[in-house]
């Protein structure tokens, strides 16, 4: 027996035996929640960069409240960013918004953190109704039946749906039968009975919620209502405008957005004023909304009217 060669190999055995126990080498123990994390910080790693690239004083970036959203099959990440300003005193947090699929960021700061940029857009799913997305115990069946409600009722509240489908298992949704698009009207109309600003045709294929005008900040511009909302007498929406076509309105509504648009980044073009705004607006009122182009017109309406309300802030 060869002594000199046992006790080396010996050595060696217990060698690597103490050096994996130590370490505790486990790849099997890499879990999908490990996996997805990291696929976040990938993402926000990329919001930071977008953002830092944006500010006036990149070192000073301290960032807070991250978070990754989606919405109509498109990726963000929304949070709060705080930096210096041009004085080198730092300014309170302000959110932004990042666009993953562009790696492109905007940053609600009125220029006092950041160059100027893109005007701001909030985050397309708030932070509430985000948490109540993420808490509904709901199959993948049922988040498609409640995906499809709010598409026709883009005012449903999350936790309402939630309450409505306490009996969606794993298997799929129990309902009293009938198809998916027949479901999808019965609770429809639970919700217009929930006191939801919204109500489903038997069809269920047309929104015709009103837009009420306490509740502006609401209107999303993919969802137009039945009918143009009503303004008081005294409303600056409510006077009379010059007579044009609809392909004339649109026209006048893009030339003002895009005007705007590239005041922003810094062409030397002069702002539309509050007026101009206004009478595009009012131009739009005039399309009729059994018009094929009202659908356009309500979106451009909308954006309108934050674009005024972004001008008197």
């Amino acid at each position: 027996m060869n002594i000199p060669a046992a006790i080396i190999s010996a050595g060696i055995g217990a060698a690597l035996f103490a050096a994996m126990n130590a370490f505790q080498y486990r790849p099997s123990l890499i879990t999908p929640d490990y996996s997805l994390g990291m696929m976040f910080a990938t993402k926000h790693s990329k919001a930071r960069s977008a953002v830092t690239r944006l500010l006036i004083d990149p070192a000073s970036a301290d960032f807070s409240a991250l978070r990754s959203v989606e919405e109509d099959a498109a990726e963000y990440v929304c949070g709060t960013v705080r930096a210096k300003d041009k004085s080198g005193h730092y300014v309170e947090y302000r959110a932004f918004v990042y666009t993953v699929a562009t790696d492109f960021a905007r940053i609600d700061d009125d220029g006092r953190i950041a160059h100027r940029h893109g005007a701001f857009r909030k985050c397309p799913i708030s932070e509430e109704k985000d948490v109540a997305l993420r808490k509904m115990p709901i199959s993948e069946g049922a988040a498609s039946m409640v995906k499809t409600i709010q598409t026709i009722i883009p005012t449903a509240d999350p936790t309402i749906l939630s309450t409505m489908t306490p009996d969606m298992s794993a298997g799929g949704a129990k309902s009293s039968g009938g198809t998916l698009q027949q479901q999808v009207g019965q609770m429809a109309s639970q919700l217009g009975s929930a006191g939801q600003p919204g109500s489903v045709g038997q069809q269920g294929t047309s929104s015709t919620f009103k837009a009420a005008l306490r509740n502006e900040s609401a209107w999303r511009s993919e969802h137009p209502p039945a009918a143009w909302p009503t303004f008081p007498s005294d409303h600056p929406m409510a006077r009379p405008a010059q007579k044009r076509t609809a392909a004339q309105a649109m026209a006048l509504a893009k030339d003002v957005e895009d005007r705007w648009e590239r005041s922003n980044f810094g062409a030397s073009i002069s702002r539309p004023s509050s007026d101009e705004i206004q009478e595009a607006c009012r131009a739009l009122l005039a399309i009729d909304p059994k018009d094929e182009a009202y659908p356009k017109a309500w979106a451009a309406f909308v954006r309108l009217r934050k674009i005024d309300r972004d001008r008197a802030s």
